[in-house]
């Protein structure tokens, strides 16, 4: 008979959060792992740290990020993002591929794998690009460990050619096939290039004018294209940053009709709306753009109904000076939010807006589930002891000047906040505590568990 495991961390008198429910507890770790969850587990000689009047959370998942290397670290690279990711008690995240050059290829997955995969102090885990004339590259890109594929159909960061409809459903099929999810930027690319050419011919340089060139029509027309050829192509489909009541309520009448997609919006589409850019100018440039109360609205009605499956950051980091510009079309999109996700949520639910558990649950558990990573997004055992204590009832002004990206410019700093985070947990490990990253990079590459495709 094998004899039970000595855990060599024990986290006691804390309350632990999932994603339906919260209980006071102990958490005994060992190996990296979590071996128990239940009273009194302290053990005389084993570590303990005592979390008395804090909460215990799992580490959040963030499938939505930009941490720019390769051929953009003067904006952010592995080693500083994945620092505020810790900070923010963001324990995995997912990495774009829209870098420079674009992760298109099993050659180019492997090249930025080896490039970043010994500076992460966090987990996490790389997507492919599904590109204009690539499918047959997602075969060896998933072998490689893709977390799954990001189809851009309207212009972003790294202006990569977006595809035809003949080349999406190609890629749409060749992921079917690897059973991995397809997470898609839904909007019209020739719309939006046609109005933002008008705007421009009638002198538009102000910030508003990126709103104004991405009506809410062009995110439900891409959105209803793409829900329809995945279906018929049989494809794990994701809708990153939906942004508007209209394309929500799309999504809603075609999940009706038995379509099956999951959708996210952002955290800035949930804390800012258009009177923002009176304050913020092109600093709070997005794409899709941050949209009218009404929409802010609808999105927090879609979490409460439960209809909003995942919430990200698009965390997406340019240099001072590129996000002091002030002509919009010059401007980059996009701006940092791995380290605020957390105290801005847990702010939100100190206004009722919603529970520490709907947290867990959108950040942390469905994100896990949805990207098929076995270990990640509950704290049970047999789960990497992933770990965030938070204060719920810490009171802080936010500071830019604490943040840990490479540049911390933010349109919340200055924002009165209620929670916070206390210290954050890789598989057992302190990798951040009281506003300091602790350690050395020990973060691994997360692969989703793929089954039979369709």
């Amino acid at each position: 008979m094998t004899a039970p495991l000595k855990p060599d961390l024990v986290v006691t008198r804390g309350t632990v959060v999932s994603h339906d429910g919260r209980r006071r507890q102990d958490i005994a770790v060992a190996g990296g792992r979590v071996i128990a969850v239940g009273d009194d587990l302290a053990m005389d000689g084993v570590p303990t740290v005592d979390a008395t009047g804090l909460l215990v959370l799992p580490g959040l998942v963030d499938v939505h990020v930009h941490l720019r290397e390769p051929g953009m670290t003067e904006k952010e690279d592995f080693a500083s993002g994945t620092s505020a990711a810790a900070a923010g008690g963001v324990t995995t995240v997912v990495d774009m591929p829209n870098t420079k050059p674009p992760v298109a290829t099993a050659e180019r997955y492997q090249q930025k794998l080896d490039l970043v995969k010994s500076k992460a102090y966090v987990d996490f885990g790389l997507y492919g690009m599904l590109d204009h004339d690539n499918a047959d590259e997602i075969a060896g890109m998933a072998d490689l460990g893709a977390m799954g594929f990001k189809l851009f159909m309207g212009q972003t960061t790294g202006d990569n050619r977006c595809p035809n409809d003949a080349a999406i459903f190609r890629g749409l099929e060749a992921a079917a096939d690897v059973d991995l999810v397809v997470g898609v930027h839904a909007e019209n690319d020739h719309l939006l290039r046609m109005f933002g050419d008008r705007l421009q011919a009638e002198g538009r340089r102000d910030p508003r004018a990126h709103l104004e060139g991405r009506p809410a029509f062009v995110e439900v027309e891409a959105i209803t294209r793409i829900i329809t050829m995945a279906t018929e192509a049989k494809t794990k489909l994701h809708i990153h940053h939906l942004s508007t009541a209209v394309g929500l309520q799309r999504v809603m009448d075609m999940r009706a009709q038995g379509h099956r997609v999951s959708i996210e919006t952002l955290v800035s589409h949930l804390f800012l709306d258009e009177s923002a850019y009176d304050t913020y100018g092109n600093l709070i440039k997005l794409n899709p753009p941050i949209r009218p109360a009404a929409d802010v609205a609808a999105l927090w009605a879609g979490i409460d109904r439960g209809d909003v499956d995942v919430v990200a950051t698009d965390h997406a980091p340019h240099t001072a000076t590129e996000q002091a510009e002030t002509d919009v079309w010059k401007a980059y999109g996009g701006f940092i939010g791995v380290e605020t996700m957390l105290p801005l949520m847990l702010t939100a639910a100190a206004a009722g807006r919603l529970s520490v558990e709907d947290i867990v649950r959108l950040c942390s558990y469905t994100p896990a589930r949805r990207w098929s990573m076995a270990d990640k997004g509950l704290i049970a055992p047999g789960f990497d002891a992933d770990i965030v204590l938070v204060d719920p009832d810490a009171e802080v002004v936010l500071d830019q000047a604490g943040l840990h990206s490479k540049h911390n410019v933010t349109p919340y700093h200055g924002w009165k906040l209620t929670g916070s985070v206390v210290a954050t947990y890789l598989r057992g490990q302190l990798v951040y505590e009281k506003g300091e990253v602790v350690g050395t990079p020990a973060g691994r590459q997360v692969k989703p568990v793929r089954e039979g495709g369709r």
